[in-house]
């Protein structure tokens, strides 16, 4: 799904006035504990002192947390009934509709929204998001890099997504995924989710010197190697290169071995050994 509203929108969407006001007269448990309920409550009561759009698409937004999509609807028609003019409410209603299984009614809502805000990137990828789940996963991709291009600091999930949509379109390109990647890896760094699945493709397409030059770029900038010492073995046995495979496996479980007690005395960790020795186990002369 998409991330949360640029700062700006939600600066006009929830005055501090407000929240303050919500959280007050709930105490400090309420500051604590962020009880959804009870902050439904406060705004229920605020509501009935003094109808309110901003409020209303606020509990609304609460009810879509809690699944509760007829109230949640109803709460962000009555705050468009209260201000026409309050577009964002558009936005609201098309990710509510959209995760509560209704993308056919989630598109000419987005469609309404980016109307009025044509540049704003949430909007580009709620969109994209939308029409993915109707299936049109490649407008859904251009959608996203829309959205990419126009936002101040893109999140590696928007590159990720992207790189999704593309790889579910009907004959999808392998090589148009991994410029998607690529894109996101030459603006936001050496990210390891984006590095992991670039690795995932080449390996399905048989690139094997492409996946261990990634996996040479991920160990430059990894705070620790064993992990992805052992990968590099794996992918050097399927490409036959036995030798080298042994020397990779033999150096994760060195770094195993130099890591603190607290780091190897781990149920993960000593997984990792077995699978490693288990590998080596299977080689010639091992």
């Amino acid at each position: 799904m998409s991330g949360p509203l640029s700062l700006s929108a939600v600066r006009r969407l929830l005055p501090a006035a407000v929240l303050l006001g919500a959280l007050a007269a709930n105490g400090p448990a309420l500051r604590a504990h962020g009880d959804d309920q009870a902050l439904i409550d406060a705004l229920t009561e605020q509501l009935g002192k003094a109808p309110d759009a901003d409020l209303y698409i606020r509990r609304g937004e609460l009810f879509r947390h809690q699944q509760l999509w007829d109230k949640a609807d109803a709460d962000f028609a009555s705050a468009a009934r209260l201000d026409p003019s309050l577009t964002l409410v558009d936005f609201f209603r098309a990710r509510m509709q959209l995760e509560s299984g209704a993308p056919d009614k989630a598109l000419p809502l987005v469609d309404r929204y980016l109307v009025s805000a044509p540049d704003e990137p949430e909007g580009r990828f709620l969109r994209g998001d939308i029409l993915a789940a109707l299936g049109r996963h490649d407008a859904g991709a251009l959608e996203y890099a829309a959205g990419i291009q126009r936002a101040p600091s893109p999140r590696p999930e928007h590159y990720l997504r992207r790189a999704r949509f593309l790889a579910a379109t009907p004959n999808a390109d392998a090589a148009r995924v991994l410029e998607a990647l690529d894109d996101g890896l030459r603006r936001l760094g050496p990210v390891i989710a984006l590095i992991d699945y670039a690795i995932a493709l080449e390996l399905e397409r048989k690139n094997y010197p492409g996946a261990l030059q990634r996996i040479d770029q991920a160990m430059t900038h990894a705070p620790r190697r064993e992990r992805w010492l052992a990968r590099q073995g794996d992918v050097l046995v399927t490409s036959g290169r036995t030798t080298e495979a042994v020397a990779a496996y033999r150096a994760a479980l060195a770094a195993i071995e130099e890591l603190p007690e607290r780091y190897r005395d781990t149920v993960p960790m000593e997984k990792l050994v077995l699978d490693v020795r288990a590998a080596l186990a299977r080689l010639p002369g091992q």
